[in-house]
């Protein structure tokens, strides 16, 4: 069922508020992805099957069994062996790359972009954001297929010719979305309430093939960023296990663009279990967090916290709106044990409290994770010029990321 369609059969006021959602979709446009509109979840992990033996991947750093584990893994995880072909494109310029084993929401093929620089030894893995799909409403306004992504971003972090742009030089590598799971679905043959046909969740699934490719492009790879916006941004934070496994001692950094971890208070388990079991997160956010994750309708924090552990010398950042009015749409869906929808939004001051309640998780903790709060509404910002301009409490955005990135500190900025 199309977005249209679902204008034409609402009543008057649910028709007057899809439009709205699609006004505030084109005003986030500048600051967004391709497609962005956002969502739900933060954490995540792997796969089922996904264990393997140690060996030499001959990929970023040669082995995976790194630094050693019981099971081999260089984190004590499982190993990932990438068993592509390397990516070749000509430097500098966005070329598609499909593959035509993946899945889209609607069964069609997915791809990935990818901007590549031999003289560098760094790499970017941005995950676009764009909505989620749980309900009619969601998944009308979630895209599903990849036929509008084929261009590469230009804005932002992808900003190449920005003297500040700490990846300017960087290769970049742009994973489009169109499952609506956050890039963390394991479910081939979904199913949602009042939309037509099998939804193909299977965003991890999809990324677990785009790294099959994506880690032998990077023989020498010294650093990868892996970052997102919205959907994107909590596909990030909920794929740093995943990601970090597949390139084994290559560090990882991880920054959330509008994907905010939140508490059961903020976040309840009714709307936590829906996603889980909607998208499939048994095979893999909870597979990854194991025993830290002991109830699997309460994954947000514990598993934040979990990879705060697994990964005490890694550094992430979360950056997020505090009356984030797209987030705040969603988060809205579990109000009233789960009654609410949206015209249920979270008011700015809950929202903003659910926000503060998670760094001061973090602040009682010993990780390197940082946090950029700033007072208004816009939704999401590493895809935009905005983070060349944004100051809060006297930090520039661009200054925090930089840090970040350059493993120099993860600081507490604004409210």
């Amino acid at each position: 069922m199309t977005f249209a369609s679902l204008i034409e059969r609402a009543d008057a006021p649910l028709r007057g508020l899809c439009l709205a959602c699609v006004a505030l979709a084109a005003a986030c446009a500048e600051e967004s992805s391709p497609g962005d509109v956002m969502e739900p979840i933060g954490s995540a992990g792997m796969t089922a099957g996904m264990t393997g033996a140690a060996g030499n991947a001959g990929a970023a750093g040669g082995t995976m069994a790194g630094a050693g584990g019981d099971d081999g893994g260089g984190d004590g995880g499982p190993v990932f062996m990438p068993t592509g072909e390397p990516i070749t494109a000509p430097d500098m310029t966005w070329t598609w790359v499909p593959f035509p084993e993946t899945q889209c929401r609607d069964g069609s093929a997915a791809g990935i972009n990818v901007s590549l620089n031999s003289a560098s030894d760094k790499v970017m893995i941005f995950l676009q954001g764009g909505g989620a799909c749980f309900d009619s409403i969601t998944c009308g306004t979630n895209p599903y297929d990849v036929s509008n992504q084929k261009l590469g971003p230009t804005g932002g972090l992808f900003a190449r010719e920005q003297a500040e742009n700490p990846v300017k030089d960087w290769n970049h590598v742009f994973v489009p979305y169109c499952t609506g799971d956050v890039h963390l679905g394991t479910k081939a043959e979904g199913a949602v309430e009042g939309v037509t046909g099998v939804q193909r969740f299977v965003g991890r699934l999809n990324l677990e093939k785009f790294l099959h490719r994506i880690v032998p492009t990077f023989p020498n790879a010294t650093q990868v960023l892996l970052t997102g916006v919205s959907a994107g941004g909590f596909g990030a934070a909920a794929n740093t296990q995943f990601v970090q496994w597949t390139f084994g001692d290559i560090p990882l950094t991880v920054i959330d663009d509008s994907g905010p971890p939140m508490s059961t208070e903020y976040l309840p388990e009714c709307l936590q279990e829906k996603w889980r079991t909607t998208w499939g997160f048994d095979d893999s956010l909870l597979a990854d967090c194991g025993a830290d994750c002991p109830n699997p309708n309460d994954y947000s924090i514990p598993f934040t916290l979990h990879i705060a552990k697994k990964f005490p010398d890694r550094m992430g950042g979360l950056i997020e709106t505090t009356g984030d009015t797209v987030i705040s749409l969603f988060y809205g869906y579990g109000t009233g044990d789960c009654t609410g929808n949206f015209l249920t939004s979270l008011p700015p001051e809950t929202f903003s409290a659910g926000l503060l309640d998670y760094r001061a998780t973090i602040q009682g903790i010993d990780a390197k994770l940082g946090t950029y709060f700033i007072s208004g509404t816009q939704h999401t910002w590493l895809a935009g010029g905005s983070i060349y301009t944004q100051t809060t409490g006297g930090v520039r955005m661009i200054d925090w990321i930089t840090d970040i990135i350059e493993g120099t500190a993860a600081a507490h900025v604004g409210p």
